[in-house]
């Protein structure tokens, strides 16, 4: 049912969760790569253009391993509009072409098709090698490319927190 328009948006998806901020680029033969989606249950309405796959969430592709206890698909008309991803946390990894490690781990991930925008909220953090940047609150523009932290609080009441980004130099000292 949503299985074909699923896909691409995925595959966006796969590429935007593991390039945010970091340099390097997810492993480009990933994308090519059939998408596997467990869970201890799915729930399709094609009518209202919904999936949900609930309990247990695992998808993989290629190098790619997201791991959620919840995933819903709002697809109204077959076109994503969201893609959203709950757990405690939702935790993501991949290999980039440069053969590094890519995590991430938020409580929150959604993906805004329309608007073109990854939000990560609660505990948010990404890291590539010993690089890592973490904040309460992430969002990555794959418009313009802009990547904002802080500045939200997750639950009334709550503090935004503060942003912590943690890069090593390639270049060493002659």
């Amino acid at each position: 049912m949503l299985n074909q328009p699923i896909k691409r948006p995925l595959k966006l998806l796969v590429c935007l969760l593991f390039c945010t901020g970091l340099t390097a680029q997810a492993l480009s033969t990933d994308v090519e790569k059939p998408v596997t989606i467990e869970s201890d249950s799915g729930v399709f309405n094609k009518e209202a253009g919904t999936a949900v796959y609930a309990g247990n969430v695992e998808i993989k592709q290629g190098t790619l391993s997201i791991r959620a206890s919840r995933i819903e698909i709002s697809a109204p008309g077959n076109e994503i509009q969201l893609i959203k991803a709950t757990g405690s946390p939702v935790n993501f990894q991949q290999t980039m072409d440069s053969g590094k490690q890519t995590l991430g781990r938020a409580k929150t991930v959604q993906y805004l098709v329309t608007q073109k925008k990854l939000v990560m909220d609660g505990d948010a953090s990404l890291s590539q090698d010993r690089d890592n940047f973490a904040s309460n609150h992430i969002e990555y523009s794959i418009a313009s490319g802009e990547l904002k932290a802080g500045g939200q609080a997750t639950a009334a009441g709550e503090k935004p927190g503060r942003v912590r980004a943690i890069f090593y130099p390639t270049n060493k000292a002659q």
